[in-house]
């Protein structure tokens, strides 16, 4: 086992596009960031944060999220 501390940051960006809407999604039916594709994001970040840390062959997977998505991103 790898030792990781409480604290590593992680980044991830996307920019808002008609595959990340929340219609493409089936997820609503306006032209919003989804809340699937920001938990996506969510866990990309969590991924680049300790990729480092890992072996080679190894990767992370998402077994539990709790958040909150209080502020629609339109697509502009």
């Amino acid at each position: 086992m790898l030792d990781l501390n409480i604290g590593i940051k992680g980044e991830a960006s996307i920019t808002v596009s008609e595959d990340n809407t929340a219609e493409a999604y089936g997820s609503g039916s306006i032209q919003v960031f989804a809340t699937p594709a920001m938990i996506a994001l969510m866990e990309n970040a969590a991924m680049n944060s300790v990729e480092t840390y890992l072996y080679p062959e190894r990767t992370t997977v998402g077994t539990r999220v709790e958040t909150t998505h209080i502020a629609a991103t339109p697509l502009e």
